[in-house]
C-alpha cells in the first residue's frame, strides 16, 4: 500500500520566458551535442567563457573594499579605488550605489560613474548566469527494489538495465535517457543514443512525494527499501498541466523536492532582481 506525502508549494506564475525547455526531449547520437543552461542555449565557446569568469564574480558579493578596488583597477577605474576603500564599499554594497553616491565618493566624471555601474552590472549577470548553472543535486533512476530482484529481472546481469540519471539545476531538471547498443552485457563505445529531457521548472505549481514499499517477500527476505517517486506537475501556458516523474531511493524523495521548490524560488528572486 503506498504512502502519499504532499509538499508545500506554490503557485509561480510571473510569465517569464524560456526558451523551450518546458518537457522538451530531444534525442541525440554522439554527432549531436548541444550545452543547455536554464533558459539559455550556450555553445561551448560561450559556456567556456563563462566558467573562465566564475572565479572573479561568482563570489563578489562576498568581495571586501580591497578586493573590490583592485577589480575596478583592473578595469581601468584605478584612479578611483581609494574611494571604495575610504567609503568602505563591499561587493555587497557596490550594486546598491546610485549616481548621486557615486558623485559624492568622487567620481565626477559622468563617463566613468557609468562604466563602474556598467562593471558592477556585468559582474551581477555573469554571477547570475553561474548561479543558474550550478547543479543543486544529481542523482539515479532506482528501477529495482532489491540487488536480488536486479539479478533474476537482468539474467543476473547478462541483459542489464540502464537507469535514467537525474540532474537538478535553480530552475530545470534534466532527465537523461541512456540507450546504449549492446552485445550481451558488454556496452559498445558507437552507436550509442539518450535521450534528454529538460523540464522548465519556471512553471512549476505542485510537488508531490509518493512512497511506494518494496513487496513483502522483498522487504522480508532481503531487507529491500522501498521507493520515492517525487511526481513534478508543470502549468503549461495554455494551462494545461505536465507530470513528470523522478524515482528514487526510499528517503530521497523529500530532500529533492525541497531543493526543487528552493531552486525554484530563488531563481525567480534573481529575476526580480
Amino acid at each position: 500500500m503506498a504512502h502519499f506525502t504532499t509538499v508545500n508549494s506554490s503557485q509561480n506564475m510571473f510569465g517569464l520566458q524560456s526558451v523551450g525547455l518546458s518537457s522538451q526531449e530531444s534525442t541525440h547520437t554522439p554527432s549531436q551535442h548541444k550545452q543547455t543552461m536554464g533558459d539559455y542555449v550556450l555553445n561551448a565557446n560561450a559556456l567556456n567563457e563563462i566558467k573562465n569568469s566564475q572565479s572573479e564574480s561568482d563570489s563578489f558579493e562576498t568581495w571586501n573594499a580591497e578586493q573590490l578596488a583592485e577589480y575596478i583597477s583592473k578595469q581601468g577605474l584605478a584612479e578611483y579605488s581609494k574611494y571604495i576603500i575610504q567609503h568602505k564599499i563591499s561587493g555587497k554594497l557596490a550594486p546598491l550605489l546610485s549616481e548621486s553616491d557615486l558623485k559624492e565618493m568622487g567620481i565626477r566624471c559622468i563617463g566613468d560613474r557609468l562604466r563602474f555601474r556598467m562593471i558592477v552590472e556585468n559582474l551581477k549577470r555573469k554571477s547570475r548566469v553561474i548561479d543558474r548553472s550550478r547543479c543543486l543535486w544529481e542523482g539515479k533512476e532506482r528501477v529495482f527494489f532489491s540487488d536480488t530482484t536486479a539479478a533474476f529481472c537482468t539474467c543476473f546481469g547478462f541483459c542489464p538495465v540502464d537507469p535514467s540519471t537525474y540532474r537538478l539545476m535553480s530552475n530545470y531538471i534534466k532527465v537523461k535517457k541512456v540507450k546504449p547498443l549492446r552485445l550481451g552485457p558488454l556496452r559498445l563505445c558507437c552507436c550509442n543514443e539518450y535521450t534528454t529531457n529538460n523540464v522548465d521548472l519556471t512553471y512549476l505549481t505542485n510537488v508531490d512525494v509518493i512512497g511506494v514499499p518494496a513487496s513483502c517477500c522483498e522487504s522480508i527476505l532481503c531487507c529491500a527499501p522501498g521507493k520515492d517517486i517525487v511526481d513534478i506537475e508543470i502549468r503549461g501556458v495554455g494551462g494545461d498541466a505536465f507530470y513528470h516523474k523522478v524515482v528514487l531511493r526510499e528517503g530521497e524523495g523529500d530532500q529533492v523536492a525541497f531543493l526543487i521548490l528552493n531552486g525554484v524560488e530563488q531563481s525567480q528572486r534573481m529575476d526580480r532582481e
